[in-house]
């Protein structure tokens, strides 16, 4: 008998739907940004739920609510365990 896995997928952070939920895999950009980003929070491997999608749109890192505009400027992508 084989074990179990877990197929996951990896997204950007805006398609999370409302109470998805996932790791962030990467954040890609200039290195000013992806340093602020990492500064609220928003860096590889923290958990985040979609609590509210949209631009703005809420998300929940480590208990705490942050609202966050996409930026085209940078890239975060999520990684969704299906």
């Amino acid at each position: 008998m084989l074990g179990a896995f877990t197929v996951s997928q990896v997204i950007p952070l805006e398609m999370l739907k409302s109470g998805e939920q996932g790791a962030i895999y990467d954040v890609d950009g200039a290195a000013d940004l992806v340093h602020r980003l990492a500064e609220m929070g928003l860096r590889e491997g923290v958990r985040v739920r979609m609590l509210r999608p949209g631009s703005p749109c809420i998300l929940d890192i480590n208990h705490q609510k942050l609202s966050f505009r996409v930026d085209d400027q940078a890239t975060i992508l999520v990684e969704v365990a299906s």
